[in-house]
């Protein structure tokens, strides 16, 4: 498949420097107060497994999976459950396994997200929850950008920027979440950024208008 051996390529190439060692970003928080304490959980595209860490932390079971081998090992070489997968395949778990999964800045950068959902909800319990996040398109930035004509920071390529080949709206991510089943019960933003390096930003200002915060931070229950 010649799309999925592109993204392998540029996820590879992209883990050059992992740390072992990250303290949870205020999106990373969010998610994990969602998820909750004591559920059985799968972290999806959970690179070297800080996120399964902070989870674990808890008292929740969590594992993870990730494409690339090289910042798999990382995880696994500390004890973390993760599986190198693609996850434009079939993932590898049987169904209604799993309390809650998230995925942290990872629809972007799906081709077929039909299929990724599906996945999802396959390996979701019944009434399981979906914790999610993804660039806002509609931050307060990008529309006055767009407004003047500019490039609102969106890749034009895969190996530019942080390779994202999509991005969403509260509306977009609420048709397609509904469409495979999902109900979105909490919708949240993390920060809302007025410089592009993140230099001036509020995080009061992103609970009050979430739809102009830098990420879309949502927790969605699987319904049917």
């Amino acid at each position: 498949m010649k799309t999925a051996k592109s993204f392998n390529s540029f996820n590879n190439d992209t883990y050059t420097d992992v740390k072992k060692h990250i303290t949870p970003s205020k999106r990373q928080i969010i998610m994990a107060g969602y998820v909750g304490k004591n559920k059985k959980v799968l972290d999806l595209g959970c690179g070297s497994g800080q996120f399964v860490k902070f989870l674990n932390k808890r008292n929740n079971q969590a594992e993870g999976v990730e494409i690339s081998k090289k910042v798999a090992k990382i995880g696994q070489g500390q004890g973390l459950k993760i599986k190198i997968t693609d996850l434009h395949h079939t993932f590898p778990y049987n169904k209604d396994t799993f309390h809650a999964v998230t995925a942290g800045e990872i629809i972007e950068h799906i081709y077929d997200t039909d299929f990724f959902l599906k996945e999802i909800k396959r390996i979701l319990k019944p009434n399981g929850f979906l914790i999610l996040s993804t660039p806002n398109i509609a931050t307060i930035g990008r529309r006055l950008m767009l407004l003047f004509g500019i490039n609102p920071l969106i890749e034009t390529s895969l190996t530019q920027g942080s390779g994202h080949i999509r991005y969403f709206t509260e509306i977009s991510l609420k048709e397609l979440l509904e469409k495979h089943g999902f109900k979105i019960i909490n919708f949240t933003s993390d920060t809302i950024n007025f410089t592009n390096s993140g230099q001036f930003q509020s995080q009061f200002l992103a609970k009050i208008f979430p739809n102009f915060g830098a990420r879309l931070i949502v927790k969605a229950i699987n319904i049917k």
